[in-house]
């Protein structure tokens, strides 16, 4: 990414801030995650195979979205300062290339003692022009330490 994360202490994080971004899934980007992580499952890499097991075509995976929303993390919410040391995420829904997810953090938590901080962590499919949502295709928790 070129633009630079956000640099939040501990003391700048509040219970309810939020962080959002929007992301357009590509075939190329569910193929480069395959390749990263050896995952070539054709359930990702054949659309045939998908729609033969009842999918509208390739299915992106899902720590390819978890990858996406530590992007969020590290970029935005928390921010540079972020260690990502816990994350429970369901996928109750698929991603396809082409969708386009609308991806949110939001601070549920923070436990000073410790510089931690508990995040809800959500994603959910956007129609053009976001005038509608559309199932979840993501959603859980997600704990993090802030670095000093």
């Amino acid at each position: 990414m070129s633009e630079d994360a956000t640099d939040l202490l501990l003391d700048n994080i509040k219970v309810g801030d939020t962080a959002r971004t929007t992301w357009l899934v590509t075939s190329e980007q569910i193929s480069a995650f395959a390749t990263l992580s050896g995952d070539r499952n054709p359930l990702h890499m054949d659309a045939d195979y998908a729609r033969g097991a009842g999918f509208d075509g390739r299915v992106a995976h899902g720590l390819l979205i978890g990858a996406k929303l530590s992007g969020l993390l590290g970029m935005k919410l928390p921010g540079r300062r972020c260690l990502l040391l816990e994350q429970s995420l369901a996928y109750p829904n698929p991603v396809y290339a082409g969708d386009r997810i609308l991806l949110e953090v939001q601070v549920r938590n923070i436990h000073a003692e410790l510089g931690i901080v508990e995040l809800k962590a959500s994603g959910k499919k956007s129609g053009a022009g976001n005038e509608r949502s559309l199932p979840s295709v993501v959603r859980g928790t997600v704990t993090c330490k802030i670095l000093s």
